[in-house]
């Protein structure tokens, strides 16, 4: 096929395209596509270990505290290593593992999307025979816009209560952050629109009919969406006792933790004036705080996956 012949190809159906491409190594079909029932499976069983992580790693754990402990034990055979984990090579093995928890994304958020990416696909494909690249297409891209309306409240909610404004500013390095989530925004956003899209039954440009629709008027999505809300404004406005932390900064001002929005890590800017953009790490300790960010964490998701159980649109 030539380069033009794979150009229309593609143009005209790009699910086709990507279904029918060609991607071997000796025997191996690396072609992931037609392998998404094998995605499917992966995806439940990264969860499934994420979900055990969590139960015996802790709370407020993270696959980070692993990893760092890992290159830790790498750093006492090869010292390099320790130049990754950003502590001293004097720290045990177990206080590098303990030093980074609670910090970075948390065993949770692995469960949470692993796991919507998993229910999904098998809906779109159990329910409406929607298969290989669409079906990991169409579950990758809601699943990643979920991920970026969360981040992009967590971000400016903490900026705006917290007094931290860097987090939401275009700068490096939370630039990469920023622009990280905006790619899963985009993402996200065209993968919603081009399942709206699909939807529809066309002939040539007349609208005949509409395959499926969003779970909009189910009692579940409403109920959940209403409890979204209620548990962001409980985050927002958190009536309960929590320590709040003065840090003293490098221009000869102090920040004091605002009860509003509390955390269990505190990300402040020592010297606002600096150019990197960055925070140093205050750590506390408050199950319920975390309980509050987790279980919104996944009513968030369940409200999300819920909306986009599509629904036959039933034939007059």
């Amino acid at each position: 096929m030539t380069l033009n012949e794979s150009l229309r190809s593609f143009y005209q159906d790009p699910f086709a395209f990507f279904d029918n491409l060609n991607i071997s190594l000796g025997n191996n079909n690396l072609n992931l596509f037609q392998k998404y029932k094998r995605l499917q499976k992966t995806s439940l069983g990264i969860a499934m270990f994420c979900l055990g992580a969590w139960v015996v790693c802790g709370f407020d754990s993270n696959p980070l505290q692993l990893v760092y402990a890992a290159v830790a034990a790498l750093g006492r055979i090869i010292p390099v290593f320790y130049n990754f984990t950003g502590v001293s090579p004097s720290m045990s093995i177990i206080d590098v593992y303990n030093f980074y928890y609670g910090k970075e994304m948390h065993w949770s958020a692995f469960v949470i999307y692993f796991g919507m990416f998993w229910f999904l696909s098998k809906h779109f494909s159990k329910e409406f025979g929607i298969v290989k690249s669409k079906n990991v297409a169409y579950a990758a891209s809601i699943t990643f816009f979920n991920i970026a309306i969360f981040e992009y409240f967590w971000i400016y909610s903490f900026a705006y209560w917290q007094n931290q404004w860097w987090v939401g500013t275009w700068a490096m390095p939370q630039l990469r952050i920023l622009f990280q989530n905006l790619g899963f925004l985009t993402v996200g956003i065209f993968g919603v629109l081009y399942l709206w899209i699909d939807s529809y039954i066309l002939k040539d440009k007349e609208i005949l009919g509409r395959h499926y629709t969003l779970n909009l008027k189910s009692a579940m999505t409403i109920s959940l969406l209403i409890a979204t809300v209620a548990l962001a404004l409980l985050w927002w406005y958190y009536p309960w006792p929590v320590q709040q932390i003065t840090v003293q900064l490098k221009t000869g001002g102090v920040w004091i933790s605002s009860q509003h929005f509390p955390q269990t890590l505190y990300t402040v800017k020592l010297d606002p004036g600096q150019r990197v953009n960055a925070g140093e790490w205050f750590w506390i300790e408050n199950n319920y705080v975390h309980g509050l960010n987790t279980l919104l964490k996944f009513v968030w998701g369940f409200a999300w996956t819920s909306l986009f159980i599509i629904k036959k649109v039933e034939s007059k």
